[in-house]
C-alpha cells in the first residue's frame, strides 16, 4: 500500500491557511499547517514532506526566500507558490527557484487538487525511472542482456538450461530482438567458452558459395579456388557456429547441414577426406520455419533436428519498462565510450517510448537513442529530441486512416465487410495465392477464410 501524501499548507492568514488544511485532508491527505516560513521549516526538519503550498507574501522571510531555502536543504520537496498579487514576472521568477507550480489567490480547492494530482503523477514516474536507472547495471551482466519482464525472465533460464548441452538449438524471434546477443550468450556460459565463437549470416551467403563458406573447398574445386580453405564449420571446432536467419539457406545445403549435425562429419567442396568437428550449432530465424516446411521451402527433418532446444524471444513492443531499461543502457554505454556523465531520460521522454511499439524491435530503438542523443545539447532526453513518429505514439501506425470528412451517414457492416475484402486481398498476395499460407498471416483457420472468399459480393 502506498504511503499517503503529505502536504504541508504555510499561510500567516490563519482562516485561508486552516481552510485550505482542511479540504486537504478531506481528499486524503496527510496535512499540518504552519503560520510563517521558520515554523515550515522546523515542521520540514522533523518529519518528511512530499510538498509545500506556501503563500508568497508573509512577514520576515517571504515565499520565495522559503522556496530557495527549501530547495537548498531538501530538494526533494515541491513547492506550489499561491499568492494574491499574481504577476508574470513574479512567476517567472517563482519557477526559475524551482517551484513546481504557481497559484493566483482566490483559487478554487479542485485548481490546488489538479495541481497536486499532476506533482503525483509526476512523482510516480520519477520514482520508476529512478527505480529502472538502479537497476540497468543489475540486469545487464556480461552477456549484455537487459530486462526485467516476465519473458525476458524465461529468456535467461533458457540460456541457463541450454548452455552445456551438445544439441542444436534455434532461436526464433521477430528482427531486431537480440537473436545473436542470445547466441553469444548461451556460448558464453557454456563449456566451449574459450573456444571459437564464429557467426554466419545465411542471407548474406550467395547460394553458389553456401557449401564452401560452410564446409570448406579444396584448391582446385572450382574457377578461383586457387587454395585450401577451411569452412566455417571447421573454424568453429570446439566451439559454437551460429547460423543466422537459417532459413535464408538454399535446400540442397541444408542436407549437407543435416548430416554434420547428425554425424559431425563434413567432406570439403571437391574433397573426398571426412574432417570430423565438435560443433555446437545454434540457428536463428525471423520467420515461421513450420510454415515454410508445409510449403516446402525448408527441409523437415532438419527443422526438427533444430527446434529441439526452441529459444523464443519476444518483440520489444511486448516486454514493457524493458523498453526504459534498454533505452539507459545506451545511454550509460555511450557516455562510457565517450568519457562523460550519461545522460538522463525525463519522465515524458520515458513515456513516449514505452506507448510506441518499435517495429524494428532493438535495433530500432538503438537508432532512436542514438539521434536523441546527438539532438540533446543538455543533460536530458525529453521528448523534442525523439522522432515525431515516436513521439506520437500508436495512432502513427495505423493500418487503416478513414476520410470521414465529408460524410453525414455510414453503415458500418458495409464498411467492415469492405475492410475485411482488402485485407483478405492482401494476405493472398503475400502468399502467392495459397489460401493456407494467407490464413496463416491473418491468423485464422483454412476453413474460416474459405468460407469467407466464397461470401457472395455485394450487389
Amino acid at each position: 500500500m502506498s504511503r499517503p501524501f503529505a502536504v504541508m499548507v504555510v499561510d500567516d492568514e490563519r482562516i485561508s491557511r486552516h481552510t485550505t488544511s482542511q479540504q486537504l485532508r478531506a481528499a486524503g491527505y496527510v496535512t499540518d499547517e504552519a503560520e510563517d516560513a521558520r515554523a515550515a521549516l522546523a515542521l520540514l526538519a522533523k518529519q518528511r514532506w512530499d510538498a509545500i503550498v506556501t503563500d508568497l507574501r508573509m512577514p520576515d522571510m517571504d515565499g520565495l526566500a522559503l522556496l530557495r531555502s527549501i530547495k537548498s536543504a531538501h530538494p526533494e520537496v515541491d513547492v506550489i507558490l499561491m499568492t494574491a498579487f499574481g504577476t508574470v514576472e513574479t512567476a517567472v521568477d517563482a519557477m526559475r527557484a524551482g517551484a513546481f507550480d504557481y497559484l493566483v489567490k482566490p483559487f478554487r480547492f479542485p485548481e490546488l487538487e489538479l495541481r497536486l494530482r499532476r506533482l503525483r503523477e509526476l512523482r510516480a514516474s520519477r520514482d520508476e525511472l529512478g527505480r529502472l536507472r538502479a537497476i540497468v547495471d543489475e540486469t545487464a551482466g556480461g552477456d549484455g542482456i537487459v530486462g526485467r519482464s516476465s519473458s525476458m525472465q524465461r529468456v535467461r533460464e533458457r540460456i541457463a538450461l541450454f548452455a552445456d548441452h551438445a544439441a542444436p538449438v534455434l532461436v526464433t524471434g521477430e528482427t531486431g530482438t537480440g537473436k545473436e546477443l542470445v547466441a553469444r550468450a548461451i556460448h558464453e556460459r557454456s563449456a566451449r567458452r574459450q573456444s571459437p565463437f564464429v557467426a554466419v549470416a545465411s542471407g548474406a551467403i550467395p547460394s553458389e558459395l553456401a557449401e564452401s563458406q560452410l564446409f570448406g573447398h579444396e584448391k582446385g574445386a572450382f574457377t578461383g579456388a586457387v587454395q585450401r580453405r577451411r569452412g566455417c564449420f571447421e573454424q568453429a571446432d570446439g566451439g559454437t557456429l551460429l547460423l543466422d536467419d537459417i532459413d535464408d539457406l538454399p535446400l540442397d545445403v541444408q542436407v549437407k547441414l543435416l548430416r554434420a549435425l547428425q554425424e559431425g562429419t563434413i567432406v570439403r567442396v571437391g574433397g573426398e577426406t571426412v574432417v570430423h568437428v565438435d560443433v555446437r550449432v545454434i540457428a536463428t530465424t525471423k520467420v515461421d520455419l513450420a510454415a515454410k516446411v508445409e510449403r516446402g521451402e525448408f527441409r523437415s527433418d532438419l527443422f526438427y533436428r533444430l527446434r529441439g532446444l526452441e529459444l523464443h524471444l519476444p518483440p520489444l513492443r511486448e516486454r514493457g519498462d524493458d523498453v526504459v531499461l534498454i533505452a539507459q543502457q545506451f545511454l550509460q554505454a555511450a557516455a562510457t565510450d565517450a568519457r562523460r556523465t550519461p545522460k538522463r531520460l525525463s519522465s515524458e521522454a520515458a513515456a513516449a517510448l514505452r506507448s510506441y511499439s518499435w517495429r524494428g524491435n532493438v535495433r530500432e530503438l538503438r537508432r532512436v537513442m542514438e539521434s536523441a542523443m546527438v539532438l540533446c545539447a543538455g543533460d536530458e532526453i525529453s521528448p523534442d529530441h525523439l522522432p515525431d513518429y515516436v513521439v506520437a505514439g500508436p495512432t502513427s501506425h495505423r493500418i487503416f486512416r478513414l476520410d470521414l470528412e465529408h460524410r453525414t451517414r455510414l453503415s458500418l457492416p458495409d464498411l467492415l465487410s469492405e475492410v475485411e475484402d482488402e485485407v483478405i486481398q492482401w494476405a493472398m498476395v503475400q502468399a502467392q495465392g495459397q489460401q493456407g499460407r494467407a490464413a496463416e498471416l491473418l491468423g485464422i483457420p483454412r476453413t474460416t477464410l474459405q468460407s469467407k472468399i466464397r461470401k457472395p459480393a455485394k450487389t
